[in-house]
C-alpha cells in the first residue's frame, strides 16, 4: 500500500512539473515573493477569531490563559472542558477539494503561487475557576507555499506541538486592578525547509525528509494586567496590557514564538437581555513577530452579542464580527441545550503579506468542545 501511494504521488508531481515550469515564465516576478512571515502562536480562540481576534481586554473564559492571564479573574464560575477538537483550513485548500478527483494534476497545479494552510488542535483537559486555570493542549500545523517563479520551490513548514499551561490572577484596589501570570511548557517536533521541485522525484525523498524533523522544547511566562475604568452609563470599560512569551521560544527550523507586548480596550453592557462586548486591540507594539512594521496589520477590533447565559458563563447562542487588520471576520457559538457540547465557528483572514492589505489568506475554523 505504501509503495502504491508513493508512485501515485510521483506521477502527480511529474504531471505538475511542466505546469510549474510554464508558470515560472508566465508569472510576474513580484507575485510569489509577496508572501511575508506569518506570526506563530500556541493556540488561538475560535471565539476570538470571529471577533477580529481582539481579545486582550475581553479574555473572560478558558482562553484567557493564552491571551491575558489577568482575564482569569473575570471567570465567575468553573469552566471544565474535557475534550476540545478544532480545525482550520484556508480557502485555497478548500477550493482544490472542490475539483474533480479525476484531475488531480490540474487541481494541484492551481495551488502554484498560493499558500496552503491547515491546522488541527486538540485540548485534552482544561479546568478554569475564578482567578486560576490550567490546560493541556496540542496541535498540528502545515504551512506551505510555492516561491520563486524563475526556479520554483516549495517553502515548507510543518510541526506537531504539545504542552501544558497554568496561571493565576490577583485583584487589587477593590478589584479595580487585576494582575495575572501564567507559565507554559511546549515541545515541538517539526521541520522548516525549502524543497525544490526536482527533490520530489527522488526515490529517497520521503525518508530524507523524515530525517530532518527535529524536536525542541521551550518554556516561557506571560504577565498581564487589566484596569477597570469608571462605568459610563450602562457600559463597563476596561483597559489591558499583556507581555506574552517573555524571553521567546525558539524551535529551530520549524519557527519561533517571540515575545510581544499587546494592549487592548473593551467594554461590556447588557441590553434587553443581551450581553454586548466591544473590543479594540493593538498587538505586538515593538514589531517582534513580523519583519515589517505595520500599524494597521496589528490593529484588531470586534464585537459580540450573547444571549441566554449558562451556569459556566458561556452563552447558549452568540454572534460576533470584527476586523483583523484589513480583513473582515465573523463567527458564532452554539451551546446545545441540556447537553455539554458547544460548537464554535469563525470565518476570518490572516495577513500573509508584509503589510496590511498586501496578501489575504481566507480561512475557516470549526470547533467542537465538551464542557461543563
Amino acid at each position: 500500500m505504501i509503495e502504491i501511494t508513493h508512485y501515485q504521488i510521483k506521477r502527480i508531481l511529474r504531471s505538475l512539473f511542466p505546469t510549474l515550469i510554464l508558470f515560472a515564465f508566465l508569472t510576474p516576478l513580484g507575485v510569489l515573493n509577496a508572501f511575508g512571515d506569518e506570526p506563530q502562536h500556541l493556540r488561538q480562540s475560535i471565539r476570538a477569531l470571529g471577533m477580529g481576534n481582539a481579545f486582550v481586554a475581553v479574555a473572560n473564559d478558558e482562553n484567557a490563559l493564552f491571551y491575558n492571564p489577568a482575564g482569569l479573574h473575570a471567570i465567575q464560575q468553573h469552566i471544565i472542558e474535557i475534550l476540545t477538537l478544532n480545525a482550520t483550513v484556508n480557502q485555497n485548500l478548500l477550493d482544490v477539494g472542490k475539483e474533480d478527483s479525476g484531475d488531480q494534476g490540474s487541481a494541484i497545479g492551481k495551488l502554484v503561487g498560493k499558500k496552503i494552510y491547515t491546522e488541527a488542535n486538540l485540548g485534552l483537559l482544561s479546568i478554569n475557576g475564578p482567578g486560576w486555570g490550567y490546560s493541556i493542549f496540542g496541535n498540528y500545523v502545515l504551512d506551505a507555499k510555492i516561491r520563486n517563479p524563475s526556479v520554483p520551490y516549495l517553502q515548507l513548514k510543518s510541526y506537531l506541538q504539545y504542552g501544558a499551561i497554568g496561571g493565576m490572577a490577583f485583584a487589587f484596589f477593590d478589584e479595580t486592578l487585576v494582575a495575572g501570570v501564567n507559565y507554559k511548557v511546549v515541545s515541538r517536533n517539526g521541520i522548516g525547509k525549502d524543497v525544490h521541485i526536482v527533490d520530489f522525484l527522488d526515490d529517497n525523498f520521503s525518508s530524507d525528509l523524515e530525517d530532518e524533523f527535529s524536536t525542541k522544547s521551550g518554556a516561557s511566562p506571560d504577565i498581564g494586567v487589566t484596569y477597570k475604568l469608571d462605568e459610563y452609563y450602562a457600559w463597563e470599560p476596561k483597559a489591558a496590557l499583556v507581555v506574552r512569551n517573555i524571553g521567546g521560544m525558539d524551535f529551530g527550523s520549524s519557527g519561533e514564538i517571540p515575545m510581544t507586548i499587546d494592549v487592548g480596550f473593551a467594554t461590556e453592557s447588557e441590553l434587553a437581555g443581551l450581553d454586548i462586548i466591544l473590543a479594540l486591540d493593538l498587538i505586538d507594539l515593538t514589531h517582534e513577530a513580523t519583519a515589517y512594521k505595520s500599524f494597521k496589520r496589528n490593529l484588531k477590533m470586534g464585537f459580540e452579542i450573547g444571549m441566554l447565559k449558562r451556569s459556566n458563563s458561556h452563552h447558549t447562542l452568540s454572534f460576533r464580527a470584527g476586523r483583523n487588520g484589513s480583513y473582515s471576520t465573523w463567527g458564532f457559538s452554539f451551546n446545545i441545550p441540556y447537553f455539554p457540547m458547544k460548537l464554535d465557528y469563525a470565518n476570518w483572514s490572516e495577513e500573509v503579506g508584509n503589510v496590511a492589505g498586501d496578501v489575504e489568506d481566507e480561512r475557516q475554523s470549526l470547533q467542537i468542545s465538551f464542557n461543563f
